[in-house]
């Protein structure tokens, strides 16, 4: 297995996207870089992409693919942030923006941030620079109940009670630093049945943790907010998620705000062949939408314009 970055429904993505020569786009999560060279390729010859990330290492590595081309603007940041992004850059409303909320393969295999259950790290799980909060610090000071509820909100986990007593019964022996050692507690928390079940036993556990520490569902409501005043009309957002919370959050955000219409009237998921060659592609679901016109006036008529707020005819 390649350790190289596959991202996930790319095609599915810029079909989506619908980009177009000389248009602007976001592409709100960089990543390995696949979206940002697909985006620059069909805006070209004049088209502009800004590319945000919060790991420096990403940015670094796409510097060294993208960095000759003068229609690229590489920012670190939290695409929560990206009202102030583009306001920063002079940018207008843009055509399109594109949010894959899933993490590079250099970033599940950086030791060193913890996010994987399947190598040992430090406890940490932060994925930018400005936050504070670690995995380690939850796990060994947050009360019981705090644990249980990150666990059962966040990672839909069903013995988060469990594996939060056996996580404060361990801390008691010793703090909890490693990445592996959280992985043995939650192993002892858990039936065995539950072992030998589709994902690891872990695996909740650590998407919990990892969303409590980034604030990553605040973010992507920001996110999706920022992202629906920068589109111009007939302008699209494409979300790719990755779990229900994030799949959830996206759907009611396209239906609840009247100057979207959503595209996708359910999920597009990936193919049987995608899945084949990149099994993490499984758990991926798009979602689309299209900026349309400000209908606050759409019950006036030519004949009788409105002159106020309340459609007041004079």
């Amino acid at each position: 297995m390649t350790n190289e970055h596959v991202a996930v429904m790319t095609d599915e993505a810029m079909d989506y996207l619908a980009v177009k020569p000389n248009g602007i786009y976001v592409d709100a999560t960089l990543g390995g870089g696949t979206h940002t060279s697909e985006i620059l390729k069909l805006s070209a010859p004049k088209g502009r992409v800004l590319s945000i990330d919060m790991d420096a290492v990403a940015l670094n590595l796409a510097r060294e693919k993208f960095g000759g081309n003068k229609r690229w603007i590489p920012i670190m940041g939290n695409f929560r942030d990206l009202t102030e992004i583009l306001k920063n850059q002079k940018f207008g409303q843009v055509d399109g923006v594109l949010m894959d909320l899933g993490f590079s393969t250099n970033q599940l295999n950086d030791q060193i941030k913890g996010l994987s259950f399947q190598s040992d790290g430090p406890l940490d799980m932060r994925l930018g620079e400005g936050i504070d909060l670690t995995a380690a610090e939850i796990v060994n000071s947050w009360r019981r109940e705090e644990i249980e509820k990150i666990l059962r909100e966040y990672g839909e986990e069903r013995y988060a009670r469990k594996i939060a007593d056996e996580i404060v019964k361990a801390r008691k022996t010793a703090k909890i630093y490693r990445t592996a050692d959280l992985v043995e507690i939650i192993k002892r928390a858990v039936p065995a049945s539950y072992e030998r079940g589709r994902i690891n036993p872990a695996t909740r556990t650590f998407q919990a943790l990892r969303i409590a520490v980034n604030d990553e569902l605040n973010s992507l409501r920001q996110g999706l907010e920022a992202a629906r005043e920068a589109l111009q009309p007939g302008g699209r957002m494409v979300v790719i998620s990755f779990h229900s919370l994030e799949d959830r959050i996206v759907k009611q955000f396209f239906k609840n705000n009247s100057d979207l219409k959503p595209i996708t009237k359910k999920p597009v998921v990936a193919g049987e062949e995608e899945i084949k060659k990149n099994p993490r592609s499984r758990s991926a679901k798009l979602r689309a939408a299209e900026k349309i016109k400000n209908q606050k006036h759409k019950l006036c008529q030519d004949s009788l314009p409105c002159h106020s707020q309340n459609h007041t005819r004079l």
